[in-house]
């Protein structure tokens, strides 16, 4: 079986506490050098795409650049979800890895530094050869709302774009703001629940289909939004990959979505699932 992506938690310690990210009780920490080794070897057969996110802040990772020499010398292709507030901190090091083909930045985190969009803006023009996708991701039916009518506004100053912008970014959920840097909006969703009630049987999910998720203690989940690692499909530091997705939970997920049929209870309560159906 082949996927299109894997995510791998390197950390699940984050800088921030963003109102909409999901909480949960899991032990705070990081994963090692060797585990993440560990895993590229386990799964370099299943994937070359990997993105270095599930909670957490990436960039916050103590080894970062041993850890993305790693991705080079394994020929992984790697993306990086992250909040921004790194960037600058970061960037002789984003700069010098091959395997670092994309870097996903959330317009809409909640910190509090004043300069945060200058710093992400003048640090992403001095990022070479990476594309690099700003993201507004709290929306309803795609309408720009006051907060990200004003992000939009402040990277039309900084970037010198005419006004028809705007009207742009409001009938388009992609949009390129020049050479390798773009702008996504998506819509607020619900995380999963494990105790929330639901009859949604019915539908599909590209979870265990193009991708699946690795948590920092190596726990195996269907995707990415199982961030507390309620579906446990085995765990990659003491198994391998081949025996975790031939177990009958990854079967009876994978099959039903294949069928149209939402099988674990956690997945009937996602909100992001509703999008493919």
């Amino acid at each position: 079986m082949k996927f299109s992506k894997i995510y791998v938690e390197i950390t699940n310690i984050c800088n921030l506490n963003c109102s909409f990210c999901s909480k949960d009780n899991r032990i705070k920490e990081e994963m090692s050098l060797e585990n993440f080794e560990l895993i590229l070897k386990k799964i370099k057969n299943y994937t070359k795409s990997i993105y270095l996110h599930v909670k957490g802040e990436p960039l916050l990772y103590s080894k970062l650049d041993e850890l993305l020499t790693l991705c080079d010398n394994y020929n992984m292709k790697v993306k990086i979800t992250t909040n921004g507030t790194l960037l600058k901190e970061k960037l002789e090091i984003l700069n010098n890895h091959s395997s670092l083909k994309q870097l996903n930045i959330s317009l809409h985190s909640e910190n509090n530094n004043p300069n945060y969009f200058q710093e992400v803006f003048e640090t992403s023009d001095k990022i070479k050869n990476i594309s690099i996708v700003y993201r507004i991701w709290l929306l309803d039916n795609l309408n720009l709302d006051i907060l990200s009518t004003k992000i939009v506004e402040k990277i039309i100053k900084y970037y010198k774009l005419d006004k028809s912008f705007m009207e742009e970014v409001k009938k388009n959920k992609n949009i390129k703001i020049k050479n390798n840097l773009y702008l996504d909006k998506d819509n607020y969703f619900n995380w999963p629940k494990e105790k929330k009630e639901s009859n949604l049987t019915k539908g599909t999910c590209l979870g265990t289909r193009s991708h699946i998720a690795i948590l920092v203690n190596g726990d195996v989940v269907p995707c990415c939004l199982d961030s507390g690692g309620i579906l446990k499909l085995g765990n990659i530091f003491k198994e391998d990959l081949d025996t975790i997705l031939n177990k009958e939970l990854f079967q009876k997920i994978n099959k039903g979505f294949k069928d149209q049929q939402v099988v674990a209870k956690l997945c009937q309560t996602c909100d992001f699932r509703k999008k493919f159906e």
